[in-house]
């Protein structure tokens, strides 16, 4: 809608700004109070279709002369309905009307070259011209002679819709395709198999030829769908086919840190980074080294850092060790999910909760006193030690002469021809060079943050200074030394000892008495750096026990053959031997020689006398005697006692009998 302020509503009556303002008060005219008007002054906005017709005429005939249009003509008192098409400068925005005003000028111009120049060329020749001028002139606009005719015609006939591309307006979000044949090509399209839209737009024909052929002559052209699919929502088309970490990266909103309560060394983020070079390991392999960082979040001194061959938990230890060394100890690290930070020893498996969460060891970071906070799975939110390592590319990489990059893209074509004749550094190079690069370029770089009062500052110079707002607390190396030991699991003490495992090995130590607590439940503290002695720890209570010695004697090589090698482990075995023999003859010899008897002898002893007192077993006067045939002849007397009667000859000839047979 139009609306018109007092001041032109004056200019149209042909009376003064004070009448209008009067004629609103009173009510004779409409009109509403502009909203945020300049120095809180009151401000009436009129609209267009509330003044009379001969106003809304006089005022639409003023703009068509601005456009260069002919005057509309005055409505009569019999006047027809008008055209429910038909539109007006009122219903155009302001890009619309600039519209009109140059096509009315080109086919003003358009003429006027006809009219020059039409005894010298011909008309088709004039147009040819003409648009090829114009082309030239405004590059951006559609113009051939077909549009200059179409033009012309709309021009003559007052036809503001044929003056303006009205497409994208009055059918803005309409669509000639059919509905089920719009939603099968958005099912293909929006996968994560990113299909692009003309194969899609393949698919969907054959679909509709299969289940829907009578709409196949209904289905409009390729670029119908491509003009639909542009204007699928950005969200949606993220999503479906970039997929989750896309839309957390790029739709789903994330959580603004501030920083106001935040002071120096109370958070260090710390991550992995694979240095983007080739260097030349100490045992000749060419290799790719990766340096793990601790960053501190209020000021972006990078504190703590160490660069090794694989990230693993031993590296994020030894980076910690360098960041306390250096500035101090944390409240609270914020590290990801990786399998380099959750560990049971270091600061526990944070949202890894699948395994078995019994009795456990102190972790490191709870001896220090240093809280983990891990990050959200799956969560794409960039830290600030992300920026960090993209500096790192940008201003240390790229400067090693065998710059490899992160992609293929990346990768220079001189690499190959360096790597083939050695030309590329040593790790212990890089070491000393990362060193340097962090001290005297990275830390001593402008500070980056908001906080107003470092504005200027170095990062170092503001931590130097935000150190001050804080308590500092250090640790002595000899202290670090023991905190930083790794943990092991819970374990029992077996007849080798306790085991850790150091870069996939198992390593056993022993103490000569050993043997004496087999079976206590205990965990071990070790340092990776030097696995030659570790210190073991009551289970329960935290309290430290012993100090035992790498076992290396007692393993050896499965086809061993110097005989000598075997000299200590055979000493160890002899002197538990020993020891138990001597316990053994210890507890025999607690007894008096004279009254060790023991218990078969000492039964066979009380059983003899126990059997004498019994008086053995007595039979019954009355009992049923079995006999042989052959001696109830020989006593008479006892025809009359039941018996059991054995015929001895018939049984053994009958024996006899199924042996020969057999």
């Amino acid at each position: 809608m139009e609306y018109l302020t007092t001041a032109q509503v004056a200019e149209l009556k042909g009376c003064s700004l004070q009448y209008v303002q009067k004629c609103i008060k009173d009510g004779k005219i409409r009109a509403s109070i502009k909203e945020n008007a300049a120095n809180n002054r009151t401000e009436y906005k009129i609209a267009l279709s509330d003044l009379s017709e001969k106003m809304q005429c006089k005022w639409a005939n003023e703009q068509r002369k601005k456009l260069g249009l002919e005057p509309l003509k005055k409505p009569s008192k019999k006047a027809e309905k008008p055209d429910p098409k038909q539109i007006t400068l009122a219903d155009l925005s302001c890009d619309q009307r600039d519209a009109v005003a140059l096509w009315s000028r080109i086919v003003q111009e358009w003429q006027e070259t006809r009219a020059r120049n039409l005894k010298r060329y011909s008309k088709s020749e004039i147009d040819e011209m003409f648009v090829a001028a114009q082309r030239l002139k405004y590059p951006d606009l559609a113009i051939s002679t077909d549009i200059l005719y179409r033009k012309y015609k709309a021009y003559k006939e007052n036809d503001l819709a044929g003056l303006v591309d009205r497409r994208g307006g009055h059918n803005k979000g309409k669509t000639s395709i059919p509905p089920h044949v719009w939603d099968y090509f958005k099912w293909i399209y929006l996968t994560e198999n990113r299909n692009t839209v003309s194969g899609c737009y393949k698919t969907m024909i054959d679909w509709t030829k299969e289940f829907y052929p009578e709409d196949v002559a209904d289905i409009p052209s390729e670029r119908t769908f491509r003009r639909q699919v542009e204007r699928l929502p950005f969200y949606i088309t993220e999503y479906m086919r970039n997929g989750d970490k896309a839309a957390n990266d790029n739709v789903v909103p994330y959580i603004i840190r501030l920083y106001d309560d935040l002071h120096v060394n109370d958070v260090w983020v710390a991550d992995n980074h694979t240095l983007d070079f080739i260097t030349l390991g100490e045992n000749g392999r060419q290799h790719r080294l990766y340096v793990t960082a601790y960053l501190d979040a209020k000021t972006g001194l990078l504190t703590g850092w160490n660069i090794t061959d694989n990230p693993c938990m031993d590296s994020t230890v030894l980076a910690l060790r360098h960041g306390i060394l250096r500035c101090g100890r944390p409240k609270l690290i914020y590290v990801d999910n990786g399998s380099e930070f959750l560990t049971h020893d270091f600061g526990g498996k944070g949202h890894r909760k699948s395994w078995n969460e019994g009795d456990q060891p102190p972790t490191i970071l709870d001896g220090l006193g240093i809280h983990m906070i891990n990050a959200l799975p799956k969560n794409a939110d960039a830290k600030a030690i992300e920026r960090m390592f993209s500096t790192l590319k940008n201003q240390f990489s790229r400067q090693v002469v065998t710059f490899c990059g992160g992609t293929v893209v990346e990768r220079k074509e001189s690499l190959k021809y360096l790597l083939k004749k050695g030309i590329l550094p040593t790790d212990q190079q890089i070491r000393a060079a990362f060193d340097i690069y962090i001290n005297s370029v990275y830390n001593l770089a402008p500070y980056g943050g908001k906080e107003r009062r470092f504005k200027g500052m170095t990062r170092q110079e503001a931590w130097n200074e935000g150190i001050k707002d804080t308590k500092f607390v250090s640790v002595s190396e000899k202290s670090l030394d023991l905190f930083l030991k790794r943990v092991s699991r819970p374990q029992k003490v077996k007849e080798n000892g306790v085991f850790v495992t150091i870069c996939g090995e198992q390593l056993w130590y022993y103490s000569d008495e050993t043997y004496k607590h087999i079976g206590e439940s205990v965990y071990v503290r070790y340092d990776p750096a030097d696995p030659r002695t570790v210190r073991l720890y009551e289970m329960n209570t935290d309290k430290y026990l012993w100090t035992w010695e790498l076992a290396d004697s007692l393993m050896m090589s499965y086809i061993e053959e110097n005989l000598d090698a075997f000299a200590d482990p055979n000493r160890r075995i002899s002197a538990v031997k020993k020891a138990l023999r001597a316990i053994k003859h210890g507890i025999i010899d607690a007894v008096d020689a004279d009254k060790r008897i023991d218990g078969f002898a000492l039964m066979l002893k009380n059983g003899a006398a126990k059997i004498e007192e019994s008086g053995g077993i007595k039979k019954p006067s009355v009992c049923t005697p079995i006999f042989a045939e052959e001696q109830i002849e020989e006593y008479p007397e006892l025809q009359d006692i039941v018996q059991v009667t054995s015929y001895m000859e018939t049984i053994t000839a009958n024996v006899l009998a199924s042996r020969k047979e057999g």
